[in-house]
């Protein structure tokens, strides 16, 4: 959109500087260029509005025409100026570029050296076509990772179009091949299971923050990355609750771990707080003023409950890995950090919890997700209520028929 400014020139004569965007150069700049409009003195304020409304609509016709006439540039290069625009006007987030940056080696390999404007259908399509069968040097991706690499693609095309660079996305109708399913058994702690490694951390002294991170997963089913998130103002010890709303990610070295939002809104929820987790809060935050007031100007204030010993993060990695050394070293079951998130579904659910209860409880966008990851224990969970209300139907016929009076 052309841009207008009412200006004086040397003589004292009212001019208008009408400025365009001809896009982004190789550096990431943005590119203008500009006229100034001078109109004739015998005009009317509001046929001077309308003419140079008038002359701004036709330089920048003229400026975008011009521009896709000029720019002939390599996917690549388009590529690379699309990732700087959307960083440098903060519209992805840091995991997004660091994820696409991750995929810029197998794009750039087969669409990289092409020109924008010639790229068709059938290149993106023999492109996904390669992902899907690892023809491309690389690993077979699944349909999921197809869409994405795809994605990036035409998050490309839609910015060349913006900046008249081409005058269509040809990503549209791409087929994806569908990778065989290879159903992984889910693996669940028991009750007993998980008293016994509560008791065994506290018996060991095991550091105060992981045992409030495998109570805090454990009673509330919480990811991960949400457990490590929750910030102090998030507790409201009052009410004995937590508000779930950031979590703590790490995509790698460039990213380090960081704070970032939920997935989705959905997944925001406030939870109860049992009396255990209440006390290891407490404990927590009384070792966290003795740590501050030991590191001084070391300290990092984050407000992370979950924190090292100098308030940094702790990364994602961490609980995980000193779970297992734990349970090799005392000979208890290890499973997975969200093992703890399917015990806490799976026990809601075979205690007659419904649906939508269990689906707020752990953060589900909607029951429907609960449903869909969670069949098999519906199912089961449904087998068993059937045979319970059977049960209480016979019991009651065979009340009722040894209630009835004998017959005379």
């Amino acid at each position: 959109m052309a841009y207008i400014q009412e200006r004086t020139n040397a003589k004292g004569e009212k001019v208008y500087l009408i400025k365009v965007s001809s896009g982004y150069s190789t550096d990431g700049k943005q590119i203008t260029q500009s006229k100034t409009y001078k109109p004739e003195s015998k005009m009317t304020p509001r046929q001077i509005q309308k003419e140079v409304e008038r002359q701004a609509v036709l330089f920048e016709n003229e400026v975008r025409g011009n521009t896709a006439a000029k720019r002939h540039d390599k996917f690549e290069v388009i590529a690379e100026e699309w990732l700087r625009f959307e960083q440098e006007h903060d519209r992805i987030k840091l995991s997004t570029v660091e994820l696409y940056k991750g995929m810029c080696r197998r794009i750039y390999k087969s669409l990289g050296h092409l020109h924008i404007d010639k790229i068709t259908k059938v290149h993106i399509q023999k492109f996904i076509d390669g992902l899907a069968n690892g023809t491309d040097g690389y690993k077979k991706l699944s349909a999921k990772s197809q869409k994405n690499y795809l994605c990036f693609i035409a998050n490309v095309f839609t910015y060349a179009m913006d900046n008249d660079i081409v005058s269509s996305n040809p990503c549209h109708n791409i087929r994806f091949e569908k990778s065989p399913k290879t159903k992984r058994e889910r693996r669940f702690y028991t009750v007993e299971e998980e008293v016994e490694l509560l008791e065994r951390l506290e018996q060991r002294n095991a550091p105060l923050v992981y045992r409030l991170f495998y109570s805090l997963v454990m009673y509330l089913g919480l990811r991960k990355g949400e457990a490590l998130g929750i910030q102090w103002n998030d507790i409201d010890f009052d009410k004995k609750s937590v508000y779930i709303h950031t979590q703590i990610q790490y995509r790698n070295k460039n990213t380090g771990a960081y704070r970032c939002s939920l997935k989705t809104e959905g997944s925001k929820r406030t939870l109860q707080l049992p009396p255990k987790i209440i006390d290891l809060l407490m404990l927590v935050r009384a070792e966290q003023e003795e740590n501050r007031a030991k590191c001084g100007d070391l300290w990092v204030d984050t407000d992370s409950v979950i924190t090292n010993w100098c308030g940094k993060f702790i990364f994602p990695s961490q609980p995980y890995n000193y779970l297992k050394d734990f349970c090799e070293r005392e000979n208890l079951p290890f499973k997975a950090i969200h093992s703890f998130r399917h015990s806490l579904v799976t026990n809601l659910i075979h205690n007659n919890v419904d649906v939508a209860t269990v689906s707020s409880i752990v953060g589900h966008s909607s029951p429907l997700v609960t449903l869909s990851v969670y069949t098999h224990e519906i199912k089961s969970a449904t087998v068993i209520g059937c045979e319970q209300m059977a049960d209480l139907i016979d019991r009651a016929a065979a009340n009722g028929q040894n209630n009835k009076p004998a017959k005379q």
